[in-house]
């Protein structure tokens, strides 16, 4: 009786002490919230770049998601579960964050819902058309709207975050793409407003660079759909001092001037044909000696897709606009080769009446070195793209290759003839000796100054302009293809749009899905021969944002998640669904008969002892 009333207190003790455990820890984890993320991609965890951001805020960060209710199609579930976890994930990590869900057509009549999509549209958010069944044969249809998206609010400014996105360049489905770069959009969206800065951009003209509808995509990119990052304009020099620099009087009496800095952060130099004078010149010069940053795309050669399409065969010279250049950017540390390369291994299709010509000149660059601007690129296009040499080995500079041909690589120089039948010829292999030449080079550090010890004539009087020889820490980019940030134009179309090519008639932004600036441009480094997009935007827009100091957006860009689906191939075979079957119902049972046999054994070697 005595060892009965001992097991009894014991086993009610036991029993008690298990409930106030599951109590404490079921009130420990409404306050204590831990989680681990053990997916490969690290799908779950925030980059450090927006716990930062997040953490860094004074004020309340609201938030109003719009993509909620019954409309939304079953497609985009996954994108608004994984929307609604990041923004509880936000307020973990920053108390400031408020969110809440509203849907805003809920209980609206038709005659109420068109001003509330106008609002939206006038936000920045484009409700987007849902297709929906009326009756079960599907016989009747009819089209509801939803708002793919949420506004953000931080100290009285608000900006729209768009969660539903279409990959251009078809690697990704709606669904992928959009869960991939959501945390993107969403620090796209807040960074202006936590820590706003933005820089100014300009594309140099006057020099037979290429003309607006030839960089429509990418102006519309930069100026457009990052316009709270970036302020693009077109600048034409003409051997003005303080075109790229605020200057002010400082006496009008001494007539002295003082200098107060760039105007531009970036200045994008696209493709010059016509030669540059030692003013203007002098003027970029400084410009970079006072940290500014340059992003260069120089061919070396002046042969182009339009000679090939036009003639059979051409001599192809050295590019003036290359030459004038070719003596600063070897103080630069760098020289691009007047010479055209040719790549057996890796080159596009040229389209000749109804044939498909392989064209070596022009290349499909899928070799790329380590670094942030280079990160998910696959392909890149180049069109007689010159080499790339570093020189001055001891100048100090970080010199690094962002893109490179393959290992069977051919050189011809410039000035010489280009025929359409080097891609019907078979190749000489020998003469494919070079490999992994570079086409696009990054340099960062301190730059000597092209016009240390000399001044152009035309400046000899001009001293109080404040000539440095010496930069502050900057970074330059140079490109040896102008095709590189060209897009494809159907000038006919365009016509219709912009009259004599000039400035626009009517502007077209957000046109469609695939964000085409004007009727009749298309995206920089598709091919309208084949159909295919190379990712040329993605490079370039990379570059930007690398030089601007904006490499955090270009991680959360880069940011790859592969979600796992099943092979609907594979799992529609009755072969493969048996195995499957199972294993869903035999191996849970393995599983119970393991443990109980663990179980009796136990129990007898227990007590036959």
């Amino acid at each position: 009786m005595k060892k009965r009333s001992q097991f009894k207190k014991a086993a009610l003790i036991s029993l008690f002490a298990t409930l106030l455990a599951v109590v404490i820890i079921n009130v420990a984890s409404a306050y204590i919230n831990v989680k681990a993320d053990v997916t490969q991609y690290k799908r779950f965890t925030l980059s450090p770049t927006t716990i930062d951001l997040l953490q860094s805020t004074t004020d309340e960060v609201y938030v109003k998601f719009y993509l909620t209710g019954d409309d939304v199609p079953e497609e985009y579930t996954l994108i608004v579960e994984r929307a609604k976890e990041m923004l509880a994930e936000f307020k973990d990590v920053c108390s400031n964050v408020r969110y809440e869900f509203i849907n805003p057509f809920e209980g609206k009549k038709p005659e109420e819902i068109y001003p509330i999509m106008e609002e939206f549209v006038h936000k920045g958010l484009i409700p987007l058309p849902v297709n929906r069944k009326i009756n079960a044969g599907g016989q009747q249809a009819t089209t509801q709207y939803i708002i793919p998206g949420a506004i953000v609010s931080y100290k009285n400014q608000e900006r729209p975050v768009s969660l539903i996105e279409t990959d251009i360049r078809n690697y990704y489905t709606v669904t992928d793409f959009s869960y991939m770069r959501m945390e993107y959009n969403f620090v796209k969206a807040l960074k202006p407003l936590i820590k706003p800065r933005k820089c100014n951009i300009a594309y140099l003209n006057g020099h037979g660079e290429m003309d607006w509808p030839c960089m429509a995509w990418v102006t519309g990119q930069l100026g457009e759909k990052m316009k709270d990052f970036y302020s693009v304009e077109s600048v034409t020099i003409g051997s003005r001092l303080n075109i790229l620099r605020n200057i002010a009087i400082a006496d009008s009496a001494q007539q002295t001037v003082k200098d107060l800095g760039n105007k531009y952060n970036l200045l994008i130099v696209a493709a010059p044909t016509q030669w540059v004078s030692d003013t203007d010149k002098y003027i970029i010069d400084q410009h970079v000696m006072r940290g500014g940053r340059v992003l260069w795309l120089v061919d070396g050669s002046n042969a182009s897709m339009d000679s090939v399409e036009n003639v059979q065969a051409f001599y192809a010279q050295q590019n003036l606009g290359f030459r004038s250049l070719r003596s600063m950017f070897f103080n630069y540390g760098v020289r691009i080769n007047p010479d055209m390369l040719m790549d057996m291994q890796s080159y596009q299709m040229l389209k000749v009446g109804q044939n498909n010509l392989s064209f070596p000149y022009l290349l499909k660059i899928s070799k790329f070195g380590q670094h942030p601007i280079t990160q998910r690129m696959e392909e890149v296009r180049a069109n007689f793209a010159s080499s790339i040499d570093f020189v001055n080995d001891g100048d100090g500079l970080k010199k690094t290759v962002l893109a490179m041909t393959s290992a069977k690589t051919k050189i011809k120089t410039a000035p010489g003839f280009v025929a359409l039948k080097e891609g019907k010829d078979k190749p000489n292999v020998a003469e494919y000796k070079y490999r992994n030449l570079p086409v696009a080079v990054l340099v960062e550090g301190r730059f000597k100054s092209a016009f240390a010890g000399r001044l152009p004539i035309a400046l000899i009087n001009e001293q109080q302009f404040h000539n440095l020889t010496l930069s502050e820490p900057t970074k330059q980019i140079f490109i040896s293809d102008g095709d590189m940030i060209r897009n494809f134009v159907d000038y006919q179309t365009l016509s219709e749009y912009v009259p004599m090519y000039g400035m626009p008639a009517r502007k077209e932004f957000l046109f469609n899905e695939m964000f085409l600036p004007y009727e009749g441009i298309y995206p920089t480094g598709y091919d309208p021969q084949v159909g295919y997009m190379y990712d040329n935007a993605e490079f370039i827009v990379n570059c930007v944002d690398y030089l601007c100091d904006n490499a955090d957006l270009i991680d959360l860009r880069s940011k790859v998640l592969q979600i796992g689906k099943l092979d609907t191939t594979k799992s529609t075979v009755a072969k493969v669904q048996r195995r499957y079957q199972l294993l869903n119902l035999g191996l849970p049972m393995l599983l119970l008969l393991l443990c109980g046999g663990i179980v009796v054994l136990l129990r007898r070697w227990r007590y036959t002892r």
